[in-house]
């Protein structure tokens, strides 16, 4: 099976589909503080190990809610993480316009290269642009791209 399960918890899910070099996230509800997800890290350092350069991100934030401050911190180290990994670019699914507000904001200063949707399959079906030019010899390296 190609999709591996890194964390399946009450406030996240984090898969890797490792035939598509993509990683999947949902984020749930709300995240009172950093040791209500103490693993988070940890789970995406694992994640990343199974992905190489030129990865995507789905993340499922249509179930989130506002985050505090030290959790958003959190999300920068994550951002910060996944981006020197090799990250390609990112989907992510919304529902809520503040936890849309607040996922921007975090991503406006860690430059991370995310899309919003509103539609699952459309997210998905815009990471799946890639899959084909990806296995090219001739596809620039993401550091390149900078």
């Amino acid at each position: 099976m190609d999709m591996l399960t890194i964390s399946d918890n009450d406030k996240y899910v984090l898969q890797v589909d490792t035939k598509k070099n993509r990683v999947y996230l949902r984020i749930i509800g709300y995240w009172r503080n950093v040791e209500a997800v103490s693993g988070y890290l940890s789970d995406w350092k694992k994640a990343i190990n199974l992905t190489s350069r030129g990865f995507t991100l789905l993340t499922d934030a249509s179930e989130m809610k506002t985050h505090p401050s030290d959790v958003k911190d959190l999300h920068l180290e994550a951002q910060a993480m996944i981006i020197k990994a090799g990250i390609l670019k990112v989907a992510e699914v919304l529902k809520d316009d503040i936890a849309e507000m607040q996922l921007d904001a975090v991503a406006k200063q860690t430059r991370f290269p995310k899309k919003n949707f509103y539609i699952r399959e459309e997210a998905e079906q815009w990471l799946d642009e890639d899959l084909e030019s990806s296995h090219s010899a001739d596809r620039p390296d993401v550091t390149e791209m900078r």
